[in-house]
């Protein structure tokens, strides 16, 4: 329960700051003070990010089993997504969908030995 509570608020305090951080853009920008000529249709190119940072939150202790497999598909993920959106390597969605099947089965391996080394690490702390 702890994790939980922890994460949530750290969840909670990462979004609440990128939400203020681009809300004092967006209001210095409309203001004039700031000039960043602004296409959301390129800022929609970079949302990966977001879920970069909230990947990364999952993987910084305190953690769990859980939250830490969660971590590391949300980063999985948001580079997937990066990479077939943008075509970089000339790698599409077509070509890349089943790397999705193997990262999720990559989670299903990995768990007994995750949720073993988190185990054997509580009883040593």
């Amino acid at each position: 329960m702890k994790y939980d509570t922890n994460q949530r608020r750290r969840k909670q305090m990462i979004l609440g700051i990128l939400l203020i951080a681009f809300g004092a853009l967006m209001l210095l920008d409309r203001a004039g003070w700031l000039e960043l000529d602004v296409d959301l249709r390129r800022i929609w190119h970079f949302w990966p990010l977001i879920l970069l940072v909230f990947g990364i939150n999952d993987l910084m202790p305190p953690s769990s089993p859980r939250l830490f497999l969660n971590g590391l598909f949300k980063i999985f993920f948001a580079a997937w997504w990066y990479v077939s959106y943008e075509h970089l390597w000339g790698l599409t969605f077509r070509d890349t969908w089943p790397a999705l099947l193997i990262a999720w089965g990559s989670g299903m391996v990995l768990r007994p030995a995750v949720v073993n080394y988190f185990a054997s690490h509580k009883e040593q702390g």
